[in-house]
């Protein structure tokens, strides 16, 4: 039996076509949803790699001298926008956001979650597959997988565009301003509604505190923030909340004014 040989390409439409088998299975079997998303972030970050080896072989790895691990769904980003000059743009960005989110999610922790807001999640990153497959590998990602799995795939897509344009209507009846809606953590929407203390994704239902930085005074999402002590004169300590830019701009050795105690 000869040996199984897949290049890069052919080894992400692998997951692809194992992603929308899952993705079908899961209609019946909710269980599923996280075997589809798995495979199917698996198949962007093959695209990504696949995109950097056509610039030139030796992107994809991590160290170009050592050339033995290969590089991560973000640096394979990062590496496209900065050494291939690949437009990616905020949008792009949110969904390789969402995916390494997701991929986390599903290996490092439990793993329970609706299918309202599973579905959404599929359905935007199958969405930037198919938009980086046309735009960066002159490649329809429909010719790569079977019929009848890539109309099921549609449907479910569709389905999340459905959520994504009630919650629309939702923004409209409630008043929502626009500048009260983020980008949902979860599902990965421009949903999630922050004013009135809402704090919910109108997608996916995700609800998440939202909290102050004290030193910016801008807010974040809870995941977000670092708690940290702040010395206040000689003797008085004041525990306070930081942003990650915040938290990242102290030298925690040296500054004098906050420090964090799991540092120490």
């Amino acid at each position: 039996m000869p040996d199984l040989n897949l290049n890069l390409i052919q080894n992400s439409h692998s997951f692809v076509n194992e992603a929308l088998a899952k993705a079908v299975q899961a209609e019946k079997d909710p269980r599923q949803w996280q075997f589809a998303i798995f495979a199917l972030v698996q198949a962007i970050e093959l695209a990504l790699k696949e995109r950097l080896r056509q610039e030139h072989p030796v992107f994809i790895f991590k160290s170009v001298d050592e050339r033995r691990h290969t590089v991560s769904l973000e640096q394979a980003a990062k590496r496209l926008k900065e050494l291939a000059k690949v437009s990616i743009t905020e949008t792009d960005m949110s969904a390789i956001r969402t995916a390494i989110e997701w991929r986390n999610l599903i290996v490092h922790y439990e793993f329970e979650f609706s299918t309202e807001a599973l579905k959404p999640v599929f359905a935007k990153l199958l969405g930037f597959l198919v938009d980086f497959h046309k735009s960066n590998l002159d490649l329809s990602l429909a010719d790569h997988v079977s019929t009848a799995s890539w109309d099921e795939a549609v449907s479910i897509a569709e389905y999340g565009s459905e959520l994504f344009d009630r919650a629309q209507i939702r923004f409209e009846t409630e008043k929502i301003d626009l500048k009260n809606i983020w980008s949902c953590p979860r599902c990965g929407s421009d949903a999630f509604v922050i004013q009135d203390n809402i704090n919910t994704c109108y997608v996916c239902n995700f609800q998440d505190e939202i909290l102050e930085c004290n030193d910016c005074q801008e807010f974040f999402f809870r995941d977000d923030m670092h708690k940290v002590i702040k010395l206040v004169g000689r003797d008085r300590e004041v525990e306070t909340l930081l942003c990650s830019r915040c938290y990242e701009k102290h030298q925690w050795y040296e500054d004098e004014q906050f420090y964090d105690p799991d540092m120490y």
